[in-house]
């Protein structure tokens, strides 16, 4: 019998030993994801930016060691994923939605400004949504939410298409004020074969508001003029301005192949696919390093606002990462105050990535409430939040 304990009890130490050398693993992982925050790649690109895409899985095992070693007579060895924990907290707090307690005001009724953001991908103009229905139920679910400021990506219009005259559908909702910052003119045969071999559609970045707008800048983000971001004041009430930014920033680019690619598990990771993931992977560090360059020049010109700034958008970056962490500066995200779960706002690829956002002063806001809902209609999810207002003035 004894000996059988003595088996047991090294058996044991085995798998302790065994565990104990994968926490401290995933603790090293979790304070690389936050020197990857931190880590400036603009104009220098670095596979370390690549760790930015796994932050979620970081913080989600260190938050399994920390509970695995609670249940063990080594309860003090979960100190050391309880203080990376604490050490990253950057990285912690933004990975995952902790308000399990206290109110998520989603209702319009009950607040006094509700923003919406969306990445629309042209109303679904290359039906790759396989739904032809898609336009008009984004349109249907703005009505829905009713939201005051309505912020929109990959918009377009066409203004020789009666049938796709968006900016007037909307306005007709309530959205007496209206701005719009392009980003180019598209054949638009090249997104859907059903149309004329002459017609163009400028797309871009669009402010849909109930409250008036005005000094409307367009702010370049890189040397071609094709990314950039819209920035305009908003009159919130009798005494209150915010600046509001909508921006769009540096896409991978990943067709249509590299993205199903992505998403397929394989058994055998051949040379071939060995060869894929590296370009998939270059891809990643290249973008990572361009949208490095356009939060620094986001955050100059957010600095330099007369009003306390709100921010808008698709960001192409995960939270945590150095993109993120430049442009948020001493901005709250609305998912951190309200958001639950991981927050997933790209529908593509894997079911962690939460790229959209929004941002706002926390001296001019107070946010209520926060939603993302799970929709078919564009390859990301719209994501809301509701705000009291607290600002009483512009900021010196």
């Amino acid at each position: 019998m004894a000996r059988y304990q003595q088996i047991f009890i090294k058996i044991a130490a085995f798998f302790r030993g065994t565990a104990l050398l994968f926490n401290i693993g995933v603790f090293v992982w979790l304070c690389l994801c936050l020197y990857a925050g931190y880590k400036n790649v603009a104009n220098n690109p670095s596979y370390i930016s690549f760790i930015s895409f796994t932050n979620v899985f970081a913080v989600g095992l260190n938050v399994f060691f920390a509970l695995f070693w609670l249940f063990t007579r080594k309860r003090y060895l979960a100190l050391i994923s309880l203080s990376g924990l604490l050490i990253c907290m950057p990285v912690t707090r933004s990975a995952f939605g902790y308000n399990l307690v206290g109110s998520n005001v989603t209702d319009s009724d009950n607040v006094e400004l509700k923003v919406m953001t969306w990445n629309v991908h042209l109303f679904d103009l290359g039906e790759w949504t396989k739904n032809k229905e898609s336009k008009n139920k984004i349109v249907d679910l703005i009505k829905q939410q009713d939201p005051d400021i309505l912020c929109l990506q990959e918009f377009y219009f066409d203004n020789d298409n009666p049938n796709e005259p968006y900016t007037e559908m909307l306005r007709q909702l309530g959205y007496t004020y209206y701005e719009f910052s392009k980003e180019e003119d598209l054949l638009k045969r090249s997104i859907n074969i059903g149309a004329k071999p002459e017609d163009i559609i400028q797309a871009g970045h669009a402010v849909f508001s109930k409250l008036p707008l005005k000094n409307k800048v367009r702010y370049s983000l890189d040397s071609a003029n094709y990314y950039n971001m819209l920035g305009v004041d908003v009159q919130l009430n009798e005494h209150t301005t915010a600046r509001l930014n909508v921006v769009h920033l540096h896409s991978v680019t990943f067709s249509d192949k590299e993205v199903k690619f992505a998403e397929n598990r394989a058994d055998k990771l051949s040379a071939k696919m060995e060869d894929k993931t590296k370009g998939l992977l270059k891809k990643l560090m290249l973008a990572s390093s361009k949208r490095a360059v356009q939060a620094q020049i986001i955050d100059s010109i957010l600095d330099k606002s007369v009003y306390p700034n709100i921010v808008c958008g698709d960001f192409n970056d995960m939270p945590g990462s150095y993109v993120y962490q430049e442009v948020k500066g001493g901005l709250k995200d609305a998912f951190v105050s309200k958001g639950l779960g991981l927050g997933r706002t790209y529908r593509k690829i894997f079911p962690t990535l939460r790229i959209d956002y929004i941002l706002y002063n926390p001296d001019l806001l107070a946010c209520k409430g926060y939603s993302s809902p799970d929709v078919s209609l564009s390859d990301h999810n719209p994501v809301i939040a509701t705000f009291s207002v607290k600002e009483k003035g512009a900021k010196n």
